[in-house]
């Protein structure tokens, strides 16, 4: 690994053999030494967002898990309306997440002007496909994840969300690259995606758990705002 960290310093590009080998180092490291895993973070998160459009989380479990497990939780939006819930009230393993990002205690107005947004201001609107019940499936072109630089980091991203069943690259977009990357609604069990790399844009699909047009429209808002930060109507 000693000679792409080098190359990464000194920005010289990886080749395809390279990056699967980093990548799959960096996934040995967060699930297998943390302490180590965050050294990798501070070094090369930012190198590998810039070049390779790669995002690589700074906690195993992050910002993704955290709305996925409070959207799917409606009792927990009610407390933290009534300014009630702590750190302790979610699953061990958002903490080190949550204590790094929230060090004075949760944030209730950033978190429920999110949530907001997603369109999700009251327990009556809290509708999302249901978990799945069985592994995600991923479908790459040629069964390699690291064909395309940076989507198997961004499939990985939308996979943390419970009510994806299956993630599929289907295409190249002809001609110039995608203005901008965005999800939308296709039916209701699916959404498609464009991501957008130095070299090409790739459309997606995500198939959902469940056939129902309104539970899409909420999932779609949902990760619009969690990998894009705007909200889409659809």
């Amino acid at each position: 690994m000693r000679l792409i960290f080098r190359k990464m310093y000194r920005q010289q590009a990886l080749s395809e053999e390279e990056y699967s080998n980093l990548m799959r180092y960096a996934d040995e490291l967060r699930s297998t030494s943390p302490e180590s895993y965050l050294l990798f973070y501070e070094r090369f998160a930012a190198i590998l967002y810039r070049d390779y459009n790669t995002f690589v989380p700074r906690f195993a479990y992050g910002i993704d898990d955290f709305y996925d497990y409070l959207i799917n939780r409606p009792d927990l939006i009610n407390e933290l309306k009534n300014n009630t819930l702590s750190i302790d009230a979610f699953p061990l393993c958002l903490h080190d997440y949550l204590v790094y990002t929230y060090p004075g205690g949760l944030d209730t107005s950033t978190i429920l002007s999110h949530l907001e947004f997603m369109k999700f201001d009251n327990t009556s609107s809290l509708e999302l496909p249901e978990p799945r019940q069985k592994a995600l499936v991923y479908k790459y072109e040629s069964a390699n994840p690291y064909k395309e630089t940076g989507l198997k980091s961004h499939f990985d991203r939308i996979g943390r969300y419970s009510f994806v069943s299956r993630l599929q690259s289907i295409r190249y977009l002809r001609g110039n690259k995608a203005s901008e990357d965005k999800i939308e609604l296709i039916s209701g069990d699916c959404l498609g995606g464009i991501f957008t790399n130095k070299e090409k844009s790739i459309y997606y699909y995500i198939f959902l758990t469940e056939d129902n047009a309104l539970k899409a429209r909420n999932a779609c808002r949902v990760l619009n705002l969690a990998l894009y930060g705007s909200y889409v109507e659809v």
